[in-house]
């Protein structure tokens, strides 16, 4: 049994299909079937269920391949370590940013992030929180940006700011200097993300949609927040807006915006512990940190809302 076998076993978990692993890999699917039945052999165990369309793992295959993610992963760390003895500031960062941050945080530091580490290459993949932390498991991915607070074994979360909850609704003005409570706030249909996002739970989180009233024949479940504010410009109604996203918005609509009392979510940065990439994350998370607004930078005694997350490692 090697690295690479395992290598094999996980990405064959991971598309579900010894013709697409192959093709993944860069070998036929006889010889990549070979392996994985010699690795089978030598263990012992069957990993794979080949009776269905979709090549799922058995139950202890699904034990084995955690250990196995793990394992790889671990040896990846180590080289990355390694590298980085000799090369301090040098070598790739793979990054998944979750949809809500992503286009709004990534323009705010990443210019004076390669400025002062151009020999930092960084790798930005936009994915939903479960899947960034399902590939920071495996190793695909060195780190994430997320809401948290979370807790997992073996995973380092380092908080990076605060953003408060924003309501904005096109058929009223709000005074910037209050702040109000969603609940005192009558409301005609409220677009939402789709099912799925963090967001979407969070937002569900610190409203009671006793005041919300809908009047609209169109349910339209956004992918994107730019998506919640086109639709409460062009059909009326309200969205909830996090912080962020709210310092892109034009004057005349920072007018509509109302900035609610109820909670807050927090953004972190998450990665494995002991990924031999400290050093880089520590540069990464600083940059972050100067590039963000001081009010955003503090609690504040507030009450942070669940991210929501249900995987578990």
């Amino acid at each position: 049994m090697n690295l690479q076998q395992l290598e094999y076993a996980l990405t064959l978990e991971r598309l579900g299909s010894f013709t697409h692993a192959a093709k993944s890999l860069g070998m036929t699917q006889p010889a990549l079937s070979l392996q994985i039945k010699n690795l089978e052999n030598e263990i012992g165990i069957s990993l794979f269920d080949r009776s269905k369309s979709k090549i799922e793992p058995t139950e202890q295959g699904l034990k084995f391949l955690l250990r196995a993610g793990e394992i790889v992963s671990a040896s990846k760390q180590l080289k990355a370590y390694a590298i980085s003895l000799g090369n301090e500031f040098e070598g790739v960062l793979k990054l998944g940013v979750i949809p809500t941050l992503s286009p709004f945080l990534i323009p705010m530091f990443i210019d004076d992030f390669t400025n002062k580490y151009p020999a930092i290459t960084i790798e930005v993949h936009e994915q939903l929180t479960e899947q960034i932390l399902h590939q920071i498991r495996l190793g695909e991915l060195d780190g994430g940006i997320i809401s948290t607070p979370i807790e997992r074994q073996g995973i380092a979360v380092n908080p990076l700011f605060y953003e408060s909850f924003f309501l904005y609704k096109n058929d009223e003005l709000f005074e910037s200097s209050e702040s109000y409570s969603i609940s005192n706030i009558e409301i005609e249909n409220l677009w939402l993300l789709e099912e799925g996002n963090c967001f979407r739970d969070q937002v569900n989180d610190i409203c009671s949609y006793k005041n919300i009233k809908s009047t609209t024949k169109l349910k339209y479940l956004c992918s994107s927040i730019d998506s919640l504010i086109r639709m409460v410009d062009h059909y009326g109604g309200a969205t909830i807006l996090p912080e962020l996203t709210t310092l892109s918005l034009e004057s005349d609509q920072e007018k509509h915006l109302a900035v609610l009392d109820d909670k807050i979510r927090e953004i972190g940065f998450v990665s494995r512990k002991l990924s031999g990439k400290e050093h880089l994350f520590d540069a990464l998370i600083n940059t972050i940190k100067e590039s963000i607004p001081a009010r955003m930078k503090d609690r504040g005694g507030r009450e942070v809302v669940d991210p929501g997350i249900t995987v578990d490692w």
